[in-house]
């Protein structure tokens, strides 16, 4: 499938110029700063090593952020975000070595890790949304839209973020090199454009390296689906990739969730995802499974249950179990995951 839409932006780069060269207008901007602290605890078994890590939880991570917007004029608003990731021990760079490191945790990682995540300035009017800077392509979130309740711990890409960095048995594979969600290019320094009429959106994206990203979005509140596909032009070798996610909520509670999404690379890789949840109060319950083909030797799949407790405002607390398997490769074996950890956003 080709995704080769570099021309239409033309338009999108010609209009976010002239917005950006529009007359300065008088008007303070207003700031923000906000964020999270994420950690969790969790005992892992590969088959080879066992041990209990305390780690950052990658899923969602440690985080701060500053936030600003302002009134421009002629029913327009400027803004900015800046937003930093700093987390001590990512769980997504537990290894075998840190299972078997002296103490709890060891040396997981070697410490901290700090990361841009966003970093864009944008401008909002009944044209759209234009933004330039570090910030989301057009395709990120294709295959994460979920209603559940458990994404602080259990959605899509959950299985690298918790034990990207782990082996499975002696392999020589591990869970990131055998697993993706195929969710679109992630961030990237890009030009962004979003707009939206009535329940649907869409947006697109042109990123360094010819990156060209698109995506469109249905939101009905207790439904919701997502579509993306992407170019990662300055890959050398014409990768491109496509997503979808949808999910559904009912009245009572229960809803389902489901994703897909592959690379038009060597082997064709792709993932298939399912979810099942249920929301009663202030607790989400969940079970998923997974399935990751063609992307390293062997298939690799996941299930997981997860609990969500919504404490108080701000403040969540969570348990979950995940077992990751590889097929038909030699030394291979299931890894086992009990995590329990708790996220408190400011």
């Amino acid at each position: 499938m080709s995704v080769r839409v570099k021309k239409t932006f033309f338009p999108i780069v010609m209009g976010a110029s002239a917005i950006l060269m529009l007359p300065a207008a008088a008007g303070a901007v207003e700031f923000q700063i906000s964020g999270q602290v994420n950690r969790l605890i969790m005992n892992v078994d590969n088959g080879e090593e066992d041990g209990f890590v305390h780690a950052d939880n990658s899923v969602s991570g440690t985080r701060v952020r500053i936030a600003g917007a302002g009134d421009y004029g002629d029913d327009m608003t400027v803004g900015m975000l800046y937003e930093t990731q700093l987390q001590s021990n990512p769980s997504s760079d537990i290894t075998v070595d840190s299972l078997d490191s002296d103490g709890i945790g060891g040396d997981v990682g070697d410490g901290d890790e700090f990361s841009n995540r966003f970093a864009y300035i944008w401008i909002k009017g009944e044209f759209g949304k234009v933004a330039i800077g570090q910030n989301s392509g057009a395709a990120d979130g294709s295959a994460e839209v979920d209603l559940s309740g458990t994404t602080v711990i259990q959605y899509v890409g959950s299985n690298g973020d918790l034990l990207g960095s782990m082996e499975y048995g002696t392999s020589g594979i591990t869970v990131g090199g055998a697993r993706s969600s195929f969710d679109g290019l992630s961030r990237n320094d890009n030009l962004r454009y979003d707009g939206a009429v009535d329940k649907i959106s869409f947006a697109a994206s042109i990123g360094n390296g010819d990156k060209v990203e698109a995506a469109i979005g249905y939101n009905a509140d207790t439904f919701l689906i997502k579509a993306g596909i992407w170019d990662k032009a300055d890959s050398g070798d014409d990768v491109q990739g496509q997503a979808v996610s949808a999910s559904w909520i009912a009245g009572g509670g229960f809803s389902l969730t489901g994703a897909y999404g592959t690379e038009d690379s060597d082997g064709d890789p792709e993932n298939l995802y399912f979810k099942v949840g249920y929301r009663a109060g202030d607790h989400a319950f969940g079970v998923d499974w997974s399935e990751t083909k063609d992307k390293a030797a062997g298939d690799a799949d996941s299930v997981s249950v997860a609990w969500v407790g919504n404490l108080m405002d701000g403040l969540q607390v969570y348990a979950s179990y995940r077992i990751e398997s590889l097929d038909d490769v030699a030394g291979e074996d299931d890894i086992t995951a009990l995590v329990g950890g708790a996220r408190l956003k400011f």
